[in-house]
């Protein structure tokens, strides 16, 4: 049930600040709709101590590392509570006491970034701990994705990457930037390996990042996780979708709360239960936001 409580709190958490994004309270934020199983489903298989950096779609992995709520909702309102007293809203999140270390705008670049950190952990911190680093498969097309990933290679750093194959780049298919079957092939370019999984089942995505990140604690080098993903969303505000409305209802089947609702054999009651006490919280988080 916990996987399944914070899959529905990163949901209702979105569904509350996009509404604030339509009155013009919010910003211009990104969201991971379809695509929480992931975030919740490595987080739990980490360490309180293993490091975490992401990319421009960072709520929900925010949340699932430990990110207080009430905090991490005052930064993205850009109120003086925040994280960062609201001065770095969505795309900046940094939380360094729960090891969720940064986040970044430009697509790829959290990737050397965490490289580095990983290299600072194996040779400076020498501890066991290792640097997970959340990206998505659009990011392999651009050239801080390879350079952080060479370095990564060479040095041999505990950096396990996360890949959220959601099969777009904004608008843009697979088929203008991706050149090969899947992402984690890419990895045979840097003599590293790794593994895919759909990233729409929680529990797989925990058993299969549990058993990543087992291998770089051990062995001590990088290691890809690619989820295969769905975002039901659109990409941004005040972006259109490509998808028509018939391919988001064909993919809205694969959402994770649905898949895990059923694993659970959760009846109507207890959904709606549980989606009530999560927006109490949430909205509870917004007015003492707004209250600062």
């Amino acid at each position: 049930m916990d996987s399944y409580n914070a899959m529905v709190l990163i949901r209702v958490l979105e569904e509350e600040l996009q509404k604030l994004c339509d009155t013009g309270e919010g910003a211009d934020l990104h969201f991971n709709k379809g695509q929480e199983a992931i975030a919740v489903g490595v987080c739990a298989a980490l360490r309180p101590t293993d490091y975490l950096v992401t990319h421009h779609r960072t709520i929900a992995h925010a949340l699932a590392k430990g990110v207080p709520l009430k905090r991490l909702v005052a930064e993205v309102l850009g109120r003086p509570g925040g994280l960062s007293q609201g001065r770095a809203g969505e795309m900046h999140l940094s939380d360094p006491t729960h090891r969720f270390m940064f986040s970044f705008q430009l697509v790829g670049t959290c990737v050397p970034v965490a490289a580095g950190l990983a290299w600072a952990v194996k040779n400076y911190k020498k501890t066991d701990d290792i640097v997970v680093v959340f990206h998505g498969d659009a990011a392999t097309a651009n050239g801080q994705w390879h350079e952080g990933l060479n370095i990564a290679a060479i040095q041999q750093v505990p950096l396990l990457l996360i890949c959220e194959n959601n099969q777009l780049a904004g608008n843009v298919r697979p088929e203008h930037y991706l050149p090969t079957k899947c992402v984690s092939e890419r990895m045979r370019g840097y003599g590293l390996t790794g593994a895919v999984v759909d990233g729409n089942r929680v529990d797989g995505v925990m058993a299969a990042a549990q058993g990543a990140a087992q291998i770089v604690r051990e062995e001590g080098r990088p290691f890809m996780l690619e989820c295969m993903t769905t975002r039901l969303g659109k990409h941004k505000q005040g972006q259109g979708d490509i998808r028509s409305k018939e391919e988001l209802a064909e993919l809205a089947k694969r959402d994770p709360l649905l898949y895990e609702e059923g694993r659970l054999e959760l009846g109507a009651d207890r959904i709606q239960q549980l989606r009530e006490e999560a927006l109490r919280g949430v909205r509870e988080a917004i007015e003492a936001a707004r209250g600062e």
